[in-house]
C-alpha cells in the first residue's frame, strides 16, 4: 500500500485562501467490497456556478458518494465510472429544478484509484493530471478541448489513464496548468523533493491557481493533509472596562473574558456631550464596549442572540467612516478615532454571518426531522390498530361470543411482532421500488439509444452520424448496467458493426490467452511472439514471463528463469524491457532483457540465464527504457542520455564499442529522444513513437555529408475506402507501443492503449486498417491496454495489466 500526502494550493490574485474545497482522499471503509480493499480514492473536483450551490457539492454531497466507490465491486475503471456517472446526475437534476434561477452549476474532475501499484485515473471536463513517478511525467487531458465537462448532459465524458507508481511519485492536478510544467523543468536536478516540486510548480504559475498536489509514498495507507499557513488577523479580546478605564489601563495586560469578536452597541437616541473646553465639531462620538456579565443562554436564546448579533453589526458595517461628525447627528464616527477592534470588524461579521447560517440549517433540519417523526408515528398508530383488529378476528373466529376474548400476547411476543411486521413490510416496499425503478431506467437509457440511432440515419453529415452512433453505445452501456436482454445485446451489435464501418475498422474477437490467472500485480508491458512459446515482460517485477502453448491455451512455464539477480557473467537489476534474438546465439537463447544499468541478460527455456555488461563508449549511461533487435544489431533507447546507441554482435555477444545513430546528424535531423517511449527498428529505418503519440521516422542514409535522415514528426495519411488522402485525426487515442512487422504484410502498428485498438500504417504511413478490440463478456480490469504484438502466424496478443488476450488478424 501507498501512504498519501496531500498539499491543497489555492489562491486567488496571488494570494492564498483559507477555503479548499473539492480536494480530499479517502481509504477504504470496514465494509468494504473485497476488490476495494486495499484502494485509496483521491478526488480534485472543480465546481463553477451558483455559490451556495457550489458550497452545498463540495461540503455535503461528496461525502455520499465516496463511500459507494468502496463497495462497488468489479474493476477500478467501472467504480470510478459509476462516481463519475452519479456525481454528474446529480449536478443535472440540481440544474433542471433550478432552471432560470440561476447560472447552472458545472464541474470538471480527476478521480484517481491507487490500486496496488497502479494509480488509475478518470478524468472530465477541461482539466489536467500529470504523474510524476522514477519513470518520468506523464500529462493526461483533453487535447481535442470538447469536453463539456459535468451537470450538462446525462451522459459525462470520461477518458481513463493509467501510471505505474513503483517506489512511490506525485501526483497534481490543476485547470490552469503552467507551461514550465515539463519534465526537464520538474526535474532538472532528478527527482525533485516534495518542497523542490512545489516551488516549481508555482514559478511562473497563474496568479489565480487551483492546484491539487498528492505525494505517493509506500506505507501503510495512512493519509495526511498539509494545509498551507494562511496568515489571519488575531480574533479581539473582550474586556470588561469602561471608557473611563481605557486610558489608565493603556500599558497594563487586560483581563482575557473569552476569545470571541468583540460586541459594540453604539448609543444613537443621545447625541454625546463633548467634553469640556471643546466644540461639538471637533469632538466625533464614541463607542460604548458592553461591560455586563452575560448570563446563561438556552438554544433559543443563542440563536435569537445570534440574529441581532448579525442586525446590529450590519447597521454598523453600512455607515460612513470618514465624514466628519455634524452637530446633533449621532452615531456617526471618525475613522482615526476607531478603537483597533473596529478595524476587525469585517472578520467578527462575516463570523457572526456564518453562525446565522449554520443556526438557519439547524432550524430547518429540527422542523424536517420533526415533521419525519410525526408522519412515522402517525403511519404506525394506524398500523399498529389495524394489526390489533387483524389479530381480534383471528383469535374470536369460530368462538362463541363469550369466548371470544382476545388471549394475552407475552412481551416477547409482542417485541417480535412490533419488529418484524414494520422491517417486513419495509422490504417488500423497497423490494418493489427498487424492480421498478430499475426496469424504469432500463426502458430509458434503451429508449434513449434508439432515438440516437434514429438521429444518425436521419443526418446526411458523417461526423454527426458517428457522435449520435458513439452516444447510443454509452446509452446502451448504461441500459445493460440495469439489465442485459436480447434486444439490447441485439442492438449494440448492429451498432458497432454501423461504428466500424465509419471508422473502416476490423473487429477482432479477443479470447483469454493464458490458461488459469495471472497475479493482479502483474503489469505485462511487452509481448514477444516467439513460434509456439509467448514472452512477457512484468514492469511490476521486473522480469520475464514464459508461456508455452497447447491445445487449450498457453500454460505458464513456472521452471523459467529470467529475472534480477546474480547470474554468470555478472549481476543485473529489474529488467525494463525485452527483445528476441536469432536463434543461432551462442546461448541458444530466445530473448534478450535489459536493466536500467546498461545490463543484458539472455534467457530461454531450460537454460541458465548469462549476463553481459554493454560497453559504454564514449557516451555515459543515463537510464534505458526500451530495446529492440535488428539481425546482428542492438538498438539501446536511452532518453536521459538523448541517445540511440547501436551494438554490433560477434558471434552472437555485444562486445564491441556502440555507435550513436544520430552521432553524426545534424541538429535540425535529432528528434526530441527525452520524449520518445517506444523503438522499433527495420533494417537502416529507425521508428520512435513519441509521449504526445506523434512518430519520428529516421534513415541512416550512409552520406557523409547527410548520414541521418529524419521526418519528426510523420504525417498520418488515410488510405481507408471511402477516407483517401485525408488527414488522419484521433484526438481520442493515447499510443503507446510500435512494432514492426516483417513481411509478407510489412505493416507499422500502433497501439491505442485509450481504446485498445491497433492502427496499421504502410511503410509509407498511410492508415489502411483499425483493429478494434472485442473482449466479449470478459471484464479486465486495467482501465487502458498496456502492450500487444502481432506474431508471423497472424495472431494477436494484446494485454490489460495482468490479462492477456489472444484474435486471429483475418
Amino acid at each position: 500500500m501507498y501512504d498519501l500526502k496531500l498539499i491543497p494550493i489555492h489562491q486567488e490574485k496571488g494570494q492564498p485562501i483559507p477555503q479548499q474545497r473539492g480536494f480530499t482522499a479517502a481509504r477504504p471503509p470496514r465494509r468494504a467490497a473485497r476488490s476495494r480493499e486495499d484502494d485509496m480514492l483521491i478526488l480534485s473536483l472543480i465546481i463553477n456556478g451558483d455559490a451556495q450551490a457550489v458550497a452545498e457539492l463540495h461540503d455535503s454531497w461528496l461525502e455520499k458518494f465516496v463511500e459507494p466507490f468502496f463497495k462497488t465491486s468489479g474493476s477500478v475503471t467501472s467504480a470510478l465510472r459509476s462516481f463519475i456517472e452519479t456525481l454528474n446526475l446529480t449536478m443535472m437534476e440540481k440544474n433542471l429544478k433550478g432552471a432560470g434561477a440561476g447560472a447552472a452549476v458545472t464541474g470538471a474532475i480527476n478521480l484517481a484509484a491507487v490500486h496496488r501499484r497502479a494509480v488509475y485515473i478518470a478524468q472530465s471536463g477541461l482539466t489536467h493530471a500529470y504523474a510524476l513517478t522514477q519513470a518520468g511525467l506523464e500529462h493526461f487531458h483533453d487535447a481535442s478541448r470538447l469536453d463539456r465537462g459535468l451537470g450538462l448532459s446525462r451522459t459525462p465524458t470520461i477518458r481513463y489513464y493509467q501510471a505505474d507508481l513503483g517506489s512511490g511519485g506525485y501526483l497534481f492536478m490543476s485547470d490552469t496548468p503552467a507551461p514550465t510544467w515539463t519534465q526537464e523543468q520538474l526535474c532538472k536536478d532528478g527527482f525533485p523533493s516534495l518542497e523542490q516540486l512545489r516551488r516549481r510548480l508555482m514559478n511562473q504559475s497563474s496568479p489565480d491557481l487551483r492546484l491539487d498536489l498528492v505525494q505517493i509514498l509506500p506505507g501503510e495507507g495512512q493519509i495526511t493533509t498539509i494545509s498551507p499557513v494562511i496568515s489571519v488577523p488575531a480574533a479581539p479580546e473582550r474586556a470588561e472596562v469602561s471608557l473611563s478605564d481605557q486610558e489608565g489601563l493603556a500599558n497594563d495586560a487586560l483581563p482575557l473574558v473569552d476569545e470571541s469578536p468583540v460586541e459594540i452597541v453604539i448609543d444613537d437616541t443621545q447625541p454625546v456631550p463633548p467634553p469640556e473646553g471643546e466644540t461639538a465639531l471637533e469632538q466625533p462620538v464614541e463607542e460604548k464596549l458592553v461591560s455586563a456579565p452575560e448570563p446563561e443562554l438556552t438554544d433559543q436564546d443563542e440563536d435569537e442572540r445570534i440574529i441581532t448579533d448579525d442586525v446590529e453589526t450590519d447597521g454598523v458595517e453600512k455607515e460612513p467612516l470618514s465624514a466628519p461628525v455634524e452637530p446633533g447627528v449621532p452615531g456617526e464616527i471618525s475613522a482615526q478615532d476607531q478603537p483597533p477592534e473596529r478595524a476587525r470588524s469585517s472578520e467578527a461579521t462575516k463570523a457572526r454571518k456564518d453562525r446565522k447560517a449554520f443556526a438557519d440549517q439547524v432550524d430547518e433540519m429540527r422542523e424536517v426531522g420533526l415533521k419525519s417523526l410525526a408522519k412515522f408515528f402517525r403511519w404506525w398508530g394506524g398500523t399498529r390498530g389495524k394489526l390489533g383488529t387483524a389479530f381480534k378476528k383471528i383469535f374470536t373466529r369460530g368462538g362463541s361470543a363469550e369466548e371470544a376474548e382476545v388471549p394475552a400476547l407475552s412481551l416477547r411476543t409482542s417485541l417480535i411482532i412490533v419488529i418484524a411486521v414494520p422491517l417486513l413490510v419495509v422490504g417488500i416496499a423497497v423490494g418493489v421500488y427498487l424492480t421498478r425503478g430499475r426496469v424504469q431506467l432500463h426502458q430509458y437509457y434503451l429508449a434513449q439509444a434508439e432515438t440516437a440511432i434514429a438521429s444518425a440515419q436521419a443526418v446526411n453529415d458523417p461526423v454527426k452520424a458517428r457522435e449520435a452512433l458513439a452516444l447510443a453505445i454509452q446509452f446502451l452501456d448504461q441500459a445493460e448496467s440495469f439489465r442485459s436482454t436480447n434486444e439490447t445485446k441485439e442492438l449494440r451489435t448492429n451498432t458497432q458493426h454501423a461504428l466500424d464501418v465509419f471508422d473502416g475498422a476490423l473487429r477482432l474477437s479477443y479470447h483469454p490467452a493464458i490458461l488459469g490467472t495471472l497475479s493482479e500485480s502483474i503489469n505485462i508491458t511487452r509481448i514477444i511472439s516467439y513460434g509456439m512459446d509467448l514472452y512477457m515482460l512484468d514492469a511490476t517485477a521486473g522480469r520475464v514471463i514464459h508461456a508455452i502453448r497447447n491445445s487449450q491455451g498457453y500454460q505458464i512455464d513456472t521452471s523459467f528463469l529470467c529475472e534480477a539477480g546474480n547470474y554468470s557473467g555478472g549481476a543485473v537489476d529489474l529488467l525494463v524491457d525485452a527483445t528476441p534474438l536469432p536463434i543461432n546465439n551462442p546461448y541458444l537463447a530466445h530473448v534478450l532483457a535489459a536493466d536500467a544499468n546498461g545490463h543484458v541478460i539472455y534467457c530461454g527455456p531450460g537454460l541458465e540465464p548469462v549476463v553481459q555488461t554493454l560497453p559504454r563508449g564514449v557516451e555515459t549511461i543515463g537510464a534505458v527504457t526500451r530495446i529492440a533487435s535488428e539481425g546482428n544489431f542492438l538498438y539501446v533507447l536511452d532518453p536521459t542520455a538523448e541517445a540511440v546507441r547501436v551494438y554490433r554482435s560477434t558471434n552472437g555477444q555485444f562486445l564491441d564499442e556502440p555507435t550513436v545513430f544520430f552521432g553524426r546528424a545534424q541538429v535540425d535531423q535529432i528528434p526530441p529522444l527525452r520524449q520518445m517511449v517506444d523503438i522499433a527498428v527495420n533494417g537502416a529505418e529507425l521508428y520512435l513513437l513519441r509521449s504526445d503519440g506523434m512518430l519520428s521516422h529516421c534513415l541512416a542514409t550512409g552520406l557523409s555529408d547527410d548520414p541521418v535522415h529524419c521526418e519528426n514528426p510523420v504525417e498520418y495519411i488515410d488510405g481507408r475506402p471511402g477516407k483517401e488522402g485525408q488527414p488522419v485525426s484521433m484526438p481520442d487515442s493515447r499510443f503507446a507501443a510500435v512494432l514492426y512487422t516483417a513481411p509478407p504484410d510489412p505493416t507499422v502498428d500502433i497501439l491505442d492503449a485509450e481504446n485498445a485498438d491497433i492502427f496499421r500504417f504502410s511503410l509509407r504511413f498511410r492508415l489502411y486498417q483499425r483493429m478494434r478490440s472485442d473482449i466479449g463478456n470478459y471484464e479486465v480490469s486495467s482501465p487502458a491496454a498496456t502492450a500487444f504484438t502481432i506474431g508471423v502466424d497472424r495472431i494477436a496478443f494484446i494485454a490489460f495489466g495482468h490479462q492477456v488476450f489472444w484474435a486471429y488478424v483475418e
